[in-house]
């Protein structure tokens, strides 16, 4: 099997089969992210196609030394969720979120949460409200920090803090739902 670099220089050459190999190594994942997102079924299509889209018209611009492939194309898959969902609704974080103390509490996962399944999980982040669904992911599954997710969201960095950890609160509070039914 050839490797991420292997393929994509294939692709810089005009290898047809090289794309068709890319997409099928990374459409999955890009399904994955967006599901977590709360991308609805009928538009993921569309989205991971204009995720590849992009990807291939940027591939002369991938910098192998900066990011492997599937970080660099998860940002742009998440770009380009960000910049649709902008575009679709209306703005729902407030730039002047006050922070209280009990908000800021941290969040830990007791040992019996370790048995609730992916299928699960998947599903409690699609119930989530789309305000908190969007730092949650940002942050805890994508690693992005505070102030990079203020600057994608137009928020500011208390804000987003503010939002993790009531998405957070909202989070544990489903689980514990969950796991005492």
């Amino acid at each position: 099997m050839q490797t991420d670099i292997q393929v994509i220089e294939n692709c810089l050459q005009g290898d047809q089969s090289a794309y068709k190999a890319l997409y099928e190594r990374y459409a999955a994942y890009c399904y994955g992210i967006c599901k977590r997102y709360g991308i609805k079924e009928a538009d993921i299509k569309d989205q991971i196609q204009v995720t590849f889209t992009e990807a291939f018209k940027s591939l002369p611009r991938y910098e192998s030394e900066k990011a492997g492939f599937k970080t660099w194309l998860s940002r742009i898959c998440i770009h380009h969720i960000l910049s649709r969902k902008r575009q679709y609704k209306e703005k729902v974080f407030i730039d002047d979120i006050s922070l209280h103390e009990n908000e800021l509490e941290s969040f830990h996962f007791q040992e019996e949460y370790n048995t609730i399944d992916k299928e699960y999980l998947l599903r409690l982040l699609n119930k989530m409200p789309d305000k908190f669904r969007e730092v949650f992911n940002l942050y805890i599954m994508d690693g992005y920090s505070h102030k990079e997710i203020a600057q994608r969201l137009n928020i500011t960095e208390s804000s987003s803090r503010v939002i993790l950890n009531r998405g957070r609160t909202w989070a544990k509070e489903a689980v514990t739902k969950f796991l005492n039914t």
